[in-house]
């Protein structure tokens, strides 16, 4: 056999082995690309998305927060504001507590310039409070949670009644059993 055909047999089998590697990698990255997304998931079902922060952009803010049916808080930030990274737990807390009544939102002005700017956010972090489309309420600054709630408190839905029953008990029930009882 000439050194030309023993040549190509070897770049061959070096190719194939080359493709190989290749697709072994691409495998890996597809589970490991799986497996993030089934976290994510889970991640997902484990928290309703009215008890989590929600993130709204230039494209989704209509539909995240105009158009929303509840009361929305949301919060302008960017990511080297360490005041705005000190407002996550509290607007989280929020998020949890209200889950259901009101809507927390955040925008990252770094990518959603635009809307900062319809809102004339010039400091950050700014809070927006908007109920029905209409920001009806706005602070500038840092915030404690009870701050927040203080914002949000004029335009919540009210409870719902079985949840108000629930916490409050009531003394109507045990008088009616014990008239009825005598």
């Amino acid at each position: 056999m000439s050194d030309r055909s023993q040549r190509g047999t070897r770049s061959g089998k070096a190719r194939l082995d080359l493709i190989s590697a290749f697709a072994i990698a691409a495998l890996a990255v597809a589970a490991t690309g799986a497996q993030a997304a089934d976290a994510g998931a889970r991640r997902t079902a484990a928290t309703p998305a009215a008890a989590r922060v929600l993130s709204a952009s230039g494209f989704s803010f209509e539909r995240t927060v105009l158009r929303a049916d509840l009361p929305v808080i949301v919060d302008f930030w960017a990511p080297w504001c360490i005041p705005c990274r000190e407002l996550e737990a509290p607007l989280a807390e929020l998020a949890a507590k209200f889950a259901g009544r009101a809507r927390v939102v955040r925008v990252n002005v770094e990518w959603s310039s635009r809307v900062a700017q319809r809102y004339d956010v010039q400091a950050l972090p700014t809070i927006l409070v908007f109920k029905g489309g209409a920001l009806v309420s706005r602070s500038t600054g840092g915030a404690s949670e009870q701050d927040l709630e203080e914002l949000l408190a004029a335009q919540l839905v009210p409870a719902p009644a079985a949840a108000t029953a629930a916490a409050s008990p009531t003394t109507t029930p045990a008088g009616a059993v014990a008239a009825a009882g005598r």
